[in-house]
C-alpha cells in the first residue's frame, strides 16, 4: 500500500511539473494573435538595411510563442492581388486596411531612424477591429548598426507582453523524456509493491495508527 500511495504521488508531481507547462505552451500557442509587420520607415538608415531589420523583427515575434507571423512575401502578394501600395503607408488608418486585406488582427508598423549616432526605433501595435493603438514600443541605441539586431530582439519581447531578458523558449523534448521517465518510475514503484506482497494480503499493518497519522511510523 505505501508504494501505491509513493507511486501516486509520485506521478502527481511529474505531471505537474512535466505536462502543466507543456499543455500551457501548447494551449498559448493555439492562442496566437494573427500579426503582420510593414516594412519599417527608415529615416537616416537606408532602405535595404530597414528591410533588413523589418524581416529581423518578424522573425523575433515569431521566437515569442505569441504571434502567427504573416511573411513579407504572403502580404506582399495580396497587396499586390488588391492593387495596393504599401509604400507610403504611415497612417494608422492605412494600418488598419491593410490589415483588413491580409486578415490579421493585429498590424505592427513604425520607423527607424538616426539622430547624430543614436539610432531610434518606435512602434506601434495596432488592432485592426476597433483600429485603436494597443502598445507603443521605443527603443534608443548607440553604436554600431549591427547591434540594432538585438534592439529588435527586446522590442520583439516587448510587443508580446514579455520581459525583455526572457529567453528563447528551446524545444519540446524534455518533455516527451519527462514522460518516460514518469511511466518509468511509476512501474519500478509499482514493481516494487508486488514483489514484496504490498499489493496483496493482510495490510492492516500499513492502516493508519489512532491518531490518524499518515503515513505510519511519523
Amino acid at each position: 500500500m505505501k508504494n501505491l500511495w509513493a507511486a501516486i504521488l509520485l506521478i502527481a508531481f511529474l505531471s505537474q511539473t512535466i505536462y502543466t507547462p507543456f499543455i500551457q505552451q501548447v494551449y498559448g500557442q493555439t492562442q496566437a494573435r494573427r500579426i503582420a509587420v510593414l516594412d519599417l520607415r527608415g529615416d537616416g538608415v537606408s532602405d535595404s538595411e530597414a528591410r533588413t531589420l523589418t524581416d529581423r523583427l518578424r522573425s523575433r515575434l515569431v521566437n515569442t510563442g505569441a504571434f502567427i507571423v504573416l511573411e513579407r512575401e504572403q502580404m506582399d502578394e495580396i497587396l499586390n492581388e488588391q492593387g495596393f501600395q504599401q509604400s507610403g503607408c504611415v497612417s494608422d488608418e492605412c494600418l488598419v486596411e491593410i490589415g483588413r486585406m491580409v486578415g490579421v488582427q493585429e498590424m505592427v508598423g513604425g520607423s527607424i531612424g538616426k539622430i547624430g549616432s543614436t539610432y531610434t526605433l518606435d512602434l506601434r501595435i495596432i488592432d485592426v477591429q476597433s483600429g485603436r493603438i494597443m502598445k507603443t514600443v521605443s527603443e534608443d541605441y548607440r553604436g554600431d548598426a549591427d547591434g540594432l539586431l538585438g534592439v529588435l530582439d527586446v522590442a520583439a519581447q516587448k510587443i508580446a507582453g514579455k520581459k525583455a531578458e526572457q529567453k528563447e523558449e528551446g524545444s519540446t523534448w524534455y518533455y516527451w523524456v519527462g514522460a518516460v521517465v514518469l511511466a518509468g518510475a511509476a512501474a519500478a514503484v509499482l514493481a516494487a509493491g508486488g514483489s514484496d506482497g504490498g499489493g496483496s494480503g493482510d495490510t492492516s499493518n500499513n492502516l493508519p495508527d489512532a491518531e490518524g497519522i499518515w503515513p505510519p511510523g511519523n
